[in-house]
């Protein structure tokens, strides 16, 4: 029984759970949803030399994305909902199409730093893929997204994997059309269409 067992006694569990979780790092590390356990894990893998010269861009990036201090507890859902914002109020009163409304955003989850360097695009490239999986999964969940105007009733699942494709497209695509910044950014573009089309491989064929 939990309560029967010392604080030291579940911190020592906890610590065995990610110890044995590590045998199949680094994939332990982006298939996890919680910031903190994420943080534990990249913590123990730098303890046990797991991956060195990843682990410090990892770091750098997740530090990016989870701030230790302020109220945005991921940044790279706040960037994705910065875009949305964005990409809704181009026609609007105080629309336009300046791109630093969708660049500032993203150079502050990393593209501010994208170079040759394949090592950390690639490790960027995972970050983002973990948000388009970590997005999706959200949408799936949500009770809210998934019900049909006025709450009377709920989306069938292929028009919700449809209206979740439509947000993926406005936002891996359409946005950096719209507001002209492909270039570097189709980093961004590639991730999160790889991310929608492994979730729902079924909808892959009417996404790309």
């Amino acid at each position: 029984m939990e309560f029967a067992k010392t604080s030291k006694e579940l911190r020592a569990e906890k610590e065995e759970e990610i110890r044995r979780r590590l045998l199949n790092w680094p994939d332990c590390f982006y298939r996890e949803r919680d910031p903190e356990v994420r943080r534990s894990l990249l913590d123990e893998a730098e303890k046990e030399g797991l991956t060195p010269e990843e682990n410090g861009i990892r770091r750098k990036i997740f530090e990016l994305r989870y701030p230790k201090s302020g109220s945005v507890k991921d940044n790279f859902l706040k960037a994705w909902l910065d875009l949305r914002f964005a990409y809704t109020q181009k026609g609007g009163l105080f629309g336009g199409r300046n791109p630093k409304k969708v660049t500032k955003p993203l150079d502050e989850i990393g593209f501010a730093e994208l170079g040759e360097d394949s090592l950390y695009r690639s490790l960027l490239y995972q970050e983002l893929y973990h948000l388009g999986m970590l997005y999706a999964s959200l949408c799936l969940e949500d009770k809210n997204y998934k019900s049909l105007i006025f709450g009377l009733g709920s989306l069938s699942e292929p028009k919700l994997k449809s209206k979740i494709g439509a947000e993926f497209r406005d936002m891996a695509v359409n946005v950096l059309q719209e507001f002209r910044v492909e270039g570097k950014y189709t980093l961004w573009t590639d991730a999160l269409t790889a991310a929608y089309c492994d979730m729902f491989p079924d909808m892959a064929q009417d996404f790309v």
